[in-house]
């Protein structure tokens, strides 16, 4: 390699880094890879060991990289309302910005809405742990996202709250994560169950959505944010067996995501609608609850049908289900937190976080043929690719 040389290879990579840097979508980021592959190539046919390390270093930084208009965050302002706050994701997501607010350089919310099924323990958990100090910033609001009064009187408390308080910014954000896990053999799964999922995972956000919005549209600052919780690798995600319910009210809660994001683009409500997407998430209440729904499952199926043959057919594939959900080591509800952060306060944020390894894999998985896809499917949870091992006694 000659010595004018090397200014060209600076030259394309910071080129190169300059487009990732426009960019935060994987998909971009390789496209750019890839051109500066070739870039690399054309204009610079031979290499010496220096040459080589800085491709390297170039191609790392392509993929890593920050998008340069998120290295700071917004400043928090206004309200933010967290649902699903009983367990799991949306309880750490309150206590995180409840710890962490009135931060002279990150801000403050004016106030933390924390909706909850059941509004009486949740309050009394963040009693127990959140300071005084902190619990100030939080208010616990009830709310049954199936009940249509709940959630419209859940939207009257919110908007009450903004009215009194005479300086409030209004409602800035939105952060969805209610929903039920209910797994079982689609061809015995009372059609209850399928509506009761439907009704959280689907319709729950569609609520939401048509009761708070009016008042995100009265706040005083823009853009706005709304964010949904989805599955595994969204759209993409492979769709294993017994999850024929969650899968299909969650595909169909993108769905409507989708078009919510477009339709707010084309009325210039300013209101960006993400998805974060994550695998198994630990610690949560969703393995506890899907053991407890499955055997209410089994009950409704023996008194429909005077038998047990649909737990005779599947009961070992759902207990093995279980011990898979058991095992699995998951991603921390930490990192679910930290999503929910970058999508509040981020300058452009993604229109879908994969949070967790399993997360990022399933669009993969997704888009290989159907038989090599749902073959990947099978043995991840039921097969050699399972934590619990291969399960006896069905085809894997």
């Amino acid at each position: 390699m000659t010595e004018e040389m090397v200014p060209k290879q600076f030259a394309i990579s910071l080129v190169c880094l300059a487009l990732a840097g426009a960019f935060d979508n994987h998909f971009w980021r390789l496209v750019v890879l890839y051109v500066h592959h070739q870039l690399w190539i054309l204009l610079v046919p031979t290499s010496g060991v220096v040459g080589l390390i800085l491709q390297v270093v170039a191609m790392v930084g392509i993929m890593w990289i920050p998008m340069f208009a998120n290295f700071n965050y917004r400043k928090r302002q206004g309200c933010i309302m967290v649902t699903g706050c009983d367990s799991g994701m949306g309880q750490a997501t309150v206590v995180h910005f409840a710890q962490t607010n009135d931060d002279s350089k990150k801000g403050s919310f004016e106030k933390i809405f924390a909706a909850c099924y059941n509004a009486q323990a949740s309050k009394e958990y963040f009693e127990k742990t959140l300071t005084k100090d902190q619990l100030r910033h939080v208010l616990v609001v009830p709310l049954d996202v199936t009940d249509d009064k709940s959630c419209k009187d859940a939207a009257k408390t919110v908007q009450s709250w903004i009215t009194n308080e005479t300086s409030s910014k209004g409602l800035y954000g939105i952060v969805q994560y209610h929903g039920v896990p209910f797994f079982g053999p689609a061809c015995y799964m009372p059609v209850e169950m399928y509506e009761r999922q439907l009704q959280v995972n689907f319709l729950g956000f569609v609520r939401i959505v048509q009761n708070f919005m009016p008042i995100m549209k009265k706040r005083s600052m823009t853009p706005g944010r709304i964010i949904f919780t989805g599955t595994g690798g969204g759209p993409c995600s492979p769709c294993p067996p017994l999850l024929s319910a969650y899968m299909s009210s969650k595909f169909a809660a993108e769905s409507f995501v989708h078009s919510l994001r477009a339709e707010c683009y084309m009325t210039r409500n300013e209101i960006s609608c993400v998805v974060i997407n994550p695998g198994f998430v630990k610690p949560t209440m969703l393995v506890e609850k899907g053991i407890e729904l499955t055997d209410k499952m089994w009950k409704i199926c023996e008194d429909k049908q005077g038998s047990t043959v649909a737990k005779d057919e599947y009961g070992e594939l759902a207990n093995h289900f279980t011990k898979y959900s058991s095992l699995q080591p998951g991603t921390h509800v930490s990192e679910v937190t930290k999503a929910a952060e970058h999508a509040l306060l981020s300058n452009v944020p993604r229109t879908s976080y994969k949070v967790g390894i399993d997360s990022k894999l399933a669009p993969f998985v997704g888009m290989m043929p159907t038989g090599m896809r749902e073959k990947i499917a099978i043995h991840g949870i039921y097969g050699i690719l399972s934590p619990a091992g291969t399960v006896k006694g069905y085809r894997v």
